[in-house]
């Protein structure tokens, strides 16, 4: 268990206010809106003008930084739909990474994905963002896993457990990933995996690796 601090504590508390079971997450209507042939963005959600605030200048990324467009994932550790949708990502990514940066950004549904959303962040010290962010889906398991579990893990990538273990008890991110949680509500979000390309929210029947590269490449063509 992560050591608690009255700020800890206070953390919990606000997060049980905020944080929706899983059966309590509304069902999103998406209905199609034709961009790139048969692909859509979904139009009950707006576009994002500042979509830009919803990420960390510390943030990892994958893909060319310097591209004018932009691919966000909303994701949770241990929602079973993002770690299947994790392998289209990663298609797309080797696909359009010369096109495109691409942040995956935590949106906890549950109080117990906090402690493996510390993992990542702490790993991401040591530039192992992602292989944490693999080997947690890889090992998903229903409830989430413990202190212990993740330090496994951390070993498992190549980081110090001892270290790592220390990282994780200090509890360093957890205020900056309920305010960014906040923050991704107001979007509309209620659910993962949510994408969005430039501050579109791509429509639940586009997320296939040949659309989310079609509507890349639409927006690459824009400039």
């Amino acid at each position: 268990m992560l050591r608690i601090s009255s700020l800890s504590i206070l953390i919990v508390l606000l997060l049980s206010l905020v944080i929706e079971s899983p059966h309590e997450v509304p069902a999103l209507d998406e209905p199609l809106s034709t961009v790139v042939d048969d692909c859509s963005y979904n139009e009950n959600l707006a576009p994002v003008e500042d979509y830009l605030s919803l990420l960390n200048i510390s943030d990892p990324y994958l893909g060319e930084f310097d591209s004018d467009v932009t691919v966000i994932e909303f994701f949770d550790p241990n929602c079973p739909h993002c770690a299947t949708f994790h392998h289209v990502m990663k298609q797309v990514v080797e696909d359009s990474g010369q096109h495109a940066r691409f942040f995956m950004v935590p949106f906890p549904l549950w109080q117990y994905s906090l402690l493996q959303i510390e993992a990542l962040f702490v790993a991401a010290q040591e530039g192992k963002y992602f292989e944490m962010l693999d080997a947690q889906y890889l090992h998903q398991k229903q409830g989430g896993m413990s202190l212990e579990e993740v330090t496994v893990l951390a070993s498992d990538i190549g980081l110090d457990p001892e270290v790592f273990r220390q990282r994780m008890e200090r509890g360093l991110n957890q205020r900056s990933i309920l305010e960014r949680r906040s923050k991704i509500v107001e979007t509309g979000v209620r659910g993962t995996p949510s994408v969005m390309i430039n501050g579109r929210f791509v429509a639940s029947d586009s997320k296939s690796c040949v659309c989310l590269n079609e509507l890349i490449a639409a927006e690459v063509n824009k400039g």
